[in-house]
């Protein structure tokens, strides 16, 4: 996760610029923006990371789930190979 993904997720659809990596230093471009704070980002930084990694989670957690509920209708681990696309 990139600081730019969490300034958009922060501030959606407003216009600014950053030069290098500084977050105090971001130039709005929209009119009557709140600036940010470097503490502010890494939060959502934290929180995009976070929130990335319990998707990810529930996708395993799902596919193991429809691979049990499969094998427990009877089918073989060929057949549900079959399946995957």
């Amino acid at each position: 996760m990139n600081k730019e993904l969490a300034i958009i997720s922060l501030r959606p659809n407003v216009e600014w610029t950053m030069n290098g990596e500084d977050v105090e230093n971001i130039i709005w471009h929209t009119p009557d923006v709140e600036p940010l704070t470097e503490t502010e980002v890494q939060a959502e930084i934290i929180r995009l990371e976070t929130e990335q990694e319990a998707k990810q989670t529930a996708k395993v957690e799902a596919k193991a789930s429809a691979l049990a509920k499969l094998t427990a209708l009877g089918l073989t681990e060929e057949e549900i190979a079959t399946l995957s696309v």
